[in-house]
């Protein structure tokens, strides 16, 4: 069985590669004419947890406050918004389709409180890019999947390269650490191929995840929003119970739910946290049935359960870690005789209308 989503991933290299290259954002960003302090992202789904991984390392670099944000949240639940300047505060929708309802119906309400729209989309005269003041093309192409993969890094691309343009034109980061962030995303587009081969190799040595029943995905820093990213991939290729935490959360009420039924994926980066995710990988050894750490120290070793990718410290190797997750939510559906991408529910967001 072959999933059309390996030839979705097999398609990032490119697209990414293409992302490196284009300019179209300064255009997106001139046009705007404001000088930004704050953003509020406004996504569902993979959106949601892209905007998650990247809104912290974009208040970084470009000296911004960002926030994330799903539509009814925004809508319902966030006073926060009707506090900032109009004038210095963009509201960026993010829809790959450009058909989202939440995200429209989001984005209305913003610019009718009086705040620029600066949305991502892929498809350009879809209606979140029509009812925009500029917009980010992600530039991916066709994705005719149920689980995004190659949409999703897209996103991400995107969304480091806006931090480090914003941050640049600010001048909250000099061109010495723009080009270094540049020549990490770089090394990661590059090493998308071979990480892929490799990731599908350890996949098939250790057989992971043959009948698997639920699984649990931990990470931080960054690559908490891979986390749950992680916990929907293979959510929606296996159909079955997932969870995510961030990793210092999970002592508090989740541990007690692993038992030897249960599959950990943990993600680990060099940090303050690495030392609790050593600790808590050796403990789960002992609980789970099975434990997976993607550990992106640079450090090779000889333990089976471990797969290991280069450090990039500024990005915290986020487009890399990412794809050990597309893998394994592809790779795992496939070794227990699923098609990752069969229908399950489907008419349910036509039932609700969740595009438009």
């Amino acid at each position: 069985m072959q999933s059309i989503m390996w030839k979705y991933i097999e398609e990032e290299t490119a697209a990414l590669g293409g992302l490196l290259q284009d300019t179209a954002m300064d255009r997106s960003l001139a046009t705007l004419d404001m000088e930004v302090e704050a953003i509020y992202f406004v996504s569902h789904g993979s959106s949601y947890n892209a905007a998650i991984a990247a809104a912290g390392f974009i208040s970084r670099v470009a000296g911004v406050r960002a926030y994330a944000y799903t539509p009814a949240n925004l809508l319902y639940s966030c006073g926060a918004l009707l506090c900032e300047a109009r004038e210095k505060t963009l509201v960026i929708p993010i829809s790959q389709t450009g058909t989202s309802r939440g995200a429209i119906e989001a984005l209305q309400w913003a610019r009718k409180e009086g705040f620029k729209i600066l949305s991502f989309t892929d498809v350009e005269g879809s209606p979140i890019h029509t009812m925009s003041d500029a917009t980010i093309f992600l530039g991916c192409g066709e994705e005719n999947s149920n689980a995004k993969t190659k949409g999703y890094s897209a996103t991400l691309l995107q969304l480091l390269r806006l931090g480090i343009r914003l941050g640049f034109r600010k001048r909250t980061i000099g061109q010495q650490l723009y080009d270094e962030i540049t020549q990490e995303l770089q090394a990661q587009v590059a090493a998308l191929a071979p990480t892929k081969e490799r990731a599908r190799a350890w996949c098939q040595e250790m057989g992971l995840g043959k009948g698997i029943r639920n699984v649990y995905v931990l990470g931080y820093g960054m690559n908490f929003g891979t986390a749950m990213e992680g916990q929907l991939k293979l959510m929606e290729t296996m159909c079955m119970p997932t969870m995510f935490n961030d990793l210092e959360e999970f002592s508090h009420g989740m541990h007690r739910a692993i038992g030897p039924d249960s599959t950990v994926v943990l993600l680990s980066t060099p940090h303050k946290l690495d030392g609790l995710a050593q600790d808590t990988y050796r403990y789960l050894l002992q609980k789970a049935g099975q434990v997976l750490m993607v550990d992106a120290s640079g450090q090779e070793t000889t333990d089976v359960n471990i797969f290991s990718l280069p450090w990039f410290p500024h990005t915290e190797s986020l487009l890399l870690t990412t794809l050990v997750i597309q893998v394994l939510s592809v790779w795992i559906p496939e070794h227990n005789g699923k098609d990752p991408n069969a229908p399950s529910n489907n008419d349910y967001t036509d039932f609700v209308h969740t595009r438009i």
